[in-house]
């Protein structure tokens, strides 16, 4: 390690990586010496816009990762690349936090928590999701047993994605986007993927599901909407609806027990909670108006922290890759649920 700050390096410097960078700076415990992008004239107006002056500027992230002024890197790129990235960067001992989703197979996040473990070096995936207050309050309880015999969980996510300037926006997004070796999966693995995150953080693991989806308003290989039913291991019944067809847009996460209820809205705070205590439903504030903002709660400071903290004091990050192969493995399991049209069960074997 370079002095008493986390030296990091960015690989991918397209729209997201700035969200890291930012974290980076604020945190006062890391320094960017490095960036990284295939298209370098990218990387190098990311390291002006943040006045990275020292930053040293890479088009093969491979030379990054040989830099030795870089203990730790982002990986921001297509999802298809993290795996191969995260292994490289393993193997060169820097630490990873990578954006969701961890992966496009359960094969390749075996292969990355491995490689992570075997060579000692932290893997952390992007859920920030998870550092909201709220959310983590309602996890709390939902363990302490206050939501009484839980009973039905649902993540929904009703977004809009144009297909011109989302899909086809230029060729780096035609590029990856929509398709199934690249990008992995469409609504559900990009978008929706952080509230089933969330539903099975709270309620548990999944026993088994089933699931439908379409392509219905893209030209895209991928779904852009999706269904599913499961059950939990609790015995509660879940759903969860992704899609990126929808208007207007609103997104929630609701967990319900016999005891008590709470509707998690866009911003990732508590809009409605019911508690057999009070026997009335409290609103924070109106929550339609609140949920079609779709103002989602944007934790990269809070993730970046808890990175660069588990690295300065040797623990074990927040959203480590075994509890992100999670997510996957359930989006992976509806996936399959559609293509076989039958119930598919947890643990999905590949």
């Amino acid at each position: 390690m370079g002095g008493e700050k986390v030296r990091v390096g960015v690989i991918g410097c397209g729209g997201i990586a700035a969200s890291h960078v930012s974290g980076y700076l604020k945190s006062g415990m890391a320094e960017i010496t490095a960036l990284a992008d295939s298209r370098v004239e990218r990387a190098k107006a990311l390291a002006e816009r943040f006045s990275l002056k020292h930053a040293s500027v890479y088009e093969n992230y491979e030379d990054l990762l040989k830099d030795r002024s870089v203990d730790a890197v982002s990986i921001c790129t297509p999802h298809h690349l993290h795996a191969e990235i995260t292994i490289k960067a393993a193997e060169h001992f820097k630490h990873v936090l990578c954006e969701k989703p961890i992966a496009i197979s359960l094969k390749q996040a075996d292969e990355m928590i491995s490689a992570c473990r075997k060579n000692g070096v932290k893997l952390a995936i992007v859920f920030q999701n998870r550092f909201s207050q709220d959310v983590q309050r309602v996890k709390r309880e939902f363990e302490n047993g206050d939501f009484g015999i839980p009973i039905y969980g649902e993540a929904v996510v009703k977004w809009y994605r144009e297909d011109k300037t989302y899909y086809h926006a230029d060729e780096v997004a035609k590029s990856w986007r929509g398709k199934w070796a690249t990008e992995g999966g469409g609504a559900l693995i990009n978008q929706t993927i952080h509230l089933v995150d969330l539903l099975q953080w709270i309620m548990g693991p999944v026993e088994y599901l089933y699931g439908i989806y379409d392509t219905r308003m893209h030209s895209i290989e991928t779904e852009d909407i999706a269904v599913s039913i499961l059950r939990f291991k609790s015995g509660a019944i879940g759903y969860i609806l992704g899609s990126v067809d929808l208007r207007p847009q609103e997104d929630w996460v609701a967990i319900y027990g016999s005891r008590k209820s709470v509707i998690i809205g866009s911003d990732k705070r508590v809009a409605r909670e019911w508690s057999e205590e009070s026997g009335t439903v409290v609103s924070k504030e109106s929550v339609g108006e609140r949920m079609e903002t779709v103002t989602p709660f944007l934790g990269h400071d809070e993730t970046v922290r808890d990175f660069i903290e588990s690295i300065l004091k040797d623990r074990p990050p927040a959203v480590p890759g075994e509890e992100a192969r999670k997510s996957l493995e359930i989006v992976l399991a509806i996936y399959r649920a559609h293509r076989t049209g039958s119930k598919v069960a947890l643990p999905l074997v590949e």
